[in-house]
């Protein structure tokens, strides 16, 4: 009884931490950090970050590549304890829950102050149920806790009006089979349905929001097997061109009056990026580092991403492994 206690409280452990960015040079790069504002631009990004990462978190350098597209474009974080499960057993669903009142908070904060700007909104893992949380409203089990309820952001008013993107990756709370999701895992539930109260109230934003989902994902997914951690891990490797591409486009239909862009969010969830995008690529000046788990690749032109853009993540999983084997071979 006591091993499979001890494994279970491991496999919670790296489901709800699973998302922590490791390497100190992956989500503090100077370059992207001089990016943080406040101040007010055509184009404004709002990053909540994963499970105990450093803000701004994985994203770092998708926010990177929009930015330098867009221009007049900068980032500010969700401010939140992006705690897991390790920190108590309602840590995850509190936090969770502060994230979802401080990306209210802050978005309608900044829409009063600067009505123009427009604003995009990213968010991954647990960052990512968060985002998901204070756009159509959050609350429900969780883990093994029950996260505190809020309620959706009006589309019809700031700031929910001056939203012109959203996009996530591998959410821990979300529904399968909806119209804004996309990749391999969206066929199915994440680890935590919303609800339909949830999901009307994201509907609101469909035509301006993605929701990523790799098929194995075990964060995003219940039954897609095999389950693989690296399925979580390489959204950023795998995805930053399309999803930037995706953003960039989306958030400049919106900045010349086609505010939903539905086109743009409901095409088809396998696609890659289009070929314009594909022969752009093919001109760039790319700069890529890779570590053990995830990278980044630059998607920009003439624009290098910034160096030091590796994720090394599996390190922590693998210690928290062996010291729970230890610990199970020492009973």
């Amino acid at each position: 009884m006591k091993i499979f206690f001890i494994l279970g409280i491991f496999v919670l452990y790296v489901r709800s931490a699973i998302a922590v960015c490791t390497s100190a040079d992956a989500c503090n790069d100077p370059a992207i950090l001089g990016l943080e504002t406040s101040e007010c631009q055509d184009y404004h990004v709002f990053t909540t970050r994963g499970s105990t990462s450093p803000y701004p978190g994985h994203q770092a350098g998708l926010i990177w590549m929009i930015c330098q597209s867009l221009g007049d474009c900068g980032y500010e974080n969700i401010i939140y304890p992006a705690e897991t499960t390790t920190s108590g057993r309602n840590a995850w669903c509190e936090s969770a829950a502060t994230g979802a009142a401080a990306g209210q908070k802050q978005l309608t904060e900044y829409s009063e102050r600067c009505p123009d700007s427009k604003l995009i909104v990213v968010g991954f893992s647990q960052g990512a149920s968060v985002t998901l949380d204070y756009l159509g409203g959050g609350g429900g089990p969780a883990f093994e806790c029950v996260q505190a309820e809020n309620p959706a952001l009006d589309r019809t008013t700031i700031p929910g009006s001056n939203i012109v993107a959203a996009i996530v990756f591998g959410s821990y709370r979300r529904s399968a089979n909806q119209t804004y999701s996309v990749k391999g895992g969206s066929v199915f539930d994440g680890s935590s349905p919303r609800t339909e109260e949830q999901l009307d109230g994201l509907n609101q934003y469909a035509g301006i929001l993605r929701d990523y989902c790799n098929a194995g994902d075990p964060i995003c997914t219940t039954g897609s097997e095999p389950e693989d951690i690296a399925q979580h891990l390489n959204y950023f490797d795998e995805y930053n061109d399309e999803a930037a591409d995706w953003v960039i486009k989306t958030a400049q239909r919106a900045l010349v009056g086609d505010g939903d862009a539905a086109d743009a969010s409901r095409s088809d969830p396998t696609s890659q990026p289009t070929s314009q995008a594909t022969s752009r690529a093919t001109s760039r000046v790319t700069s890529q580092v890779t570590s053990q788990a995830a990278g980044i690749s630059t998607s920009v032109p003439s624009t290098p991403l910034p160096t030091g853009q590796g994720f090394a993540l599996v390190a922590p999983l693998l210690t928290a492994y062996f010291a729970t084997a230890f610990i199970v071979l020492n009973i």
